[in-house]
């Protein structure tokens, strides 16, 4: 990186639409010329937070200052316009069309003018492209390239304008080269970058890392490694002050209930004076008040003292439960199977690679499917859930597989979680079921968002209570399931699949690390 400048000045931000719960407190942040990464768990506003710093629609008000001193270039998670074509993409459509015009014969001086000094356009994009592995078919449309193939268009444009960029989960579906890729063009990015994203080798290159949280938005020097470091030491620094404010409040209690007593017998023994003396009544009334109100005064003191301590281990408590990994019921036993559950006798898929494929699963086997973008992995659990038709060989099915596509289609269409979990389970009473949501920490105001409205974090963790509520654990097909995850929703896929009695086949571009799993059996696909 080139000598350090300030690049964005955020002042007080905070969203500010009527009947919106806050979702963290106003945040300060200075952005450098430097190598930053924001963090956070799923549905905590960082892609919003993203959205707002470039200047995107959101649908939501906010207030506090954006002050932009660099230009910018931000990549969304997701490109909307995949109709157009990749010379248009990258704004050559009209080079292009002047030099076709010019090479089937026109004449137009305009044609001339757009052409400039570019007329081995074509040529040069087609190299641009068979050096990132991309087709090098200009005319093709966008919607035709693989997410993977796409995305890396995408962030070959945007390193393209040597500005400052905002990336949000950019290497979510890039294979193993073009994640290599990703890493070394920001390592040589000079103007600096601001990305969000759970990916641990992308953030083992940073230099600062911010987690945002409903508790605000914290700075951790160094890169991931250094910020687990620093987490966890806070971890273990709010677990120490949270006991010893529960010992505290204890001790508080006993000493309280101490002097509460006291007081009372003194109480006591003034009504049994008042009885047994020969003092004026008056007298007597002014001493049994000023010993009521003494007495109040002392269980107000001691309300006070509770309420502040109770405050500081609520505070503590809600920081301490942010970080815990929330709690699945156990799941099903696995139903028999006579011979595989899963069985492809020389298989060609319609998309991607040509080769044959062979292979059976029985209904405990775990397989593990890689190969580089656009080679056919998704297709080859649609092939094997039925959802399209292979173009040679077949498949036989014994049980019925879950197949779970990258976005968790399977949730889209219920009103809330409540619903989704009465439909795809036997479990139908309410307040159970809602004693299960709490359980993997789904708040009461998320229950009523419909389900296709769940971020990925709590997307996944519903899914996973759904399977944990079968009757028998189902076979999986699991197409990259860590996409868009935090780490806590990882943590918690992971130890799922960890102990899932039945097998599941899974697809991931990030092998390394999944091998705790121990898999049977691998597909490479290229």
């Amino acid at each position: 990186m080139s000598e350090l400048s300030n690049v964005l000045l955020c002042r007080q931000f905070q969203w500010t639409q009527p009947g919106l719960e806050s979702l963290h407190p106003a945040i300060d942040l200075q952005l450098q010329n430097k190598a930053q990464a924001l963090v956070g768990l799923n549905g905590c506003g960082k892609s919003l937070f993203l959205s707002c710093l470039a200047g995107q629609e959101t649908g939501l008000a906010y207030s506090g200052e954006l002050l932009w001193q660099r230009p910018f270039y931000y990549v969304s998670q997701q490109e909307t316009a995949l109709n157009q074509n990749i010379c248009s993409y990258l704004g050559l459509g009209a080079l292009f069309d002047a030099l076709g015009r010019v090479e089937a014969g026109s004449l137009e001086q305009a044609d001339f003018d757009c052409i400039g000094d570019r007329w081995l356009a074509k040529t040069e994009l087609s190299q641009w492209l068979l050096d990132l592995n991309l087709p090098t078919d200009a005319t093709m449309p966008l919607g035709l390239l693989s997410g993977g193939q796409l995305m890396k268009l995408r962030l070959a444009k945007a390193f393209a304008t040597r500005q400052f960029l905002l990336l949000d989960e950019v290497s979510n579906h890039l294979d193993q080269a073009a994640r290599t890729w990703l890493q070394q063009q920001l390592k040589h990015h000079q103007a600096g970058y601001l990305l969000v994203s759970h990916d641990v080798e992308l953030l083992s290159t940073v230099d600062c890392i911010y987690q945002l949280s409903p508790l605000g938005l914290e700075k951790y020097q160094g890169n991931y490694q250094d910020f687990l470091a620093q987490s966890q030491r806070q971890q273990q620094q709010l677990q120490l002050k949270n006991n010893k404010l529960k010992k505290q409040q204890s001790r508080q209690q006993q000493q309280q209930q101490l002097l509460i007593e006291q007081q009372r017998q003194k109480h006591q023994q003034a009504k049994r004076n008042k009885s047994q003396t020969n003092q004026a009544p008056i007298l007597l009334g002014a001493k049994a008040q000023q010993a009521e109100q003494s007495h109040g005064r002392l269980q107000q003191q001691v309300q006070a003292q509770q309420q502040e301590l109770s405050a500081q281990r609520q505070k503590l408590q809600r920081q301490l439960d942010y970080r815990v990994l929330p709690k699945l019921p156990l799941v099903g036993a696995v139903k028999a199977c006579n011979g595989p559950v899963l069985y492809c006798d020389g298989l060609v898929l319609p998309y991607g690679t040509r080769a044959a494929l062979s292979f059976q699963l029985n209904v405990q086997q775990r397989c593990l499917v890689t190969g580089g973008n656009g080679c056919g992995k998704s297709t080859l659990l649609r092939v094997c859930a039925g959802f399209i038709q292979p173009m040679q060989g077949s498949v036989q099915v014994k049980q019925q597989l879950w197949y779970l596509d990258q976005h968790l289609s399977l949730l889209d269409a219920f009103a809330g979680a409540v619903e989704a979990i009465q439909a795809l389970t036997a479990v139908q009473q309410e307040s159970q079921i809602r004693t299960h949501l709490s359980g993997i920490g789904l708040s009461t105001a998320r229950l009523t968002v419909p389900t296709q409205q769940l971020c990925g974090g709590e997307r996944v963790k519903l899914i996973l209570l759904i399977l944990a509520l079968q009757p028998y654990a189902p076979y999986l097909l699991l197409d990259e399931p860590d996409n868009h995850l935090d780490f806590q929703a990882q943590a918690m896929l992971k130890s799922f699949l960890q102990t899932y009695p039945a097998g599941f086949m899974l697809v991931t571009h990030q092998d390394t690390q999944w091998q705790q799993l121990e898999f049977s059996n691998w597909l490479r696909l290229d």
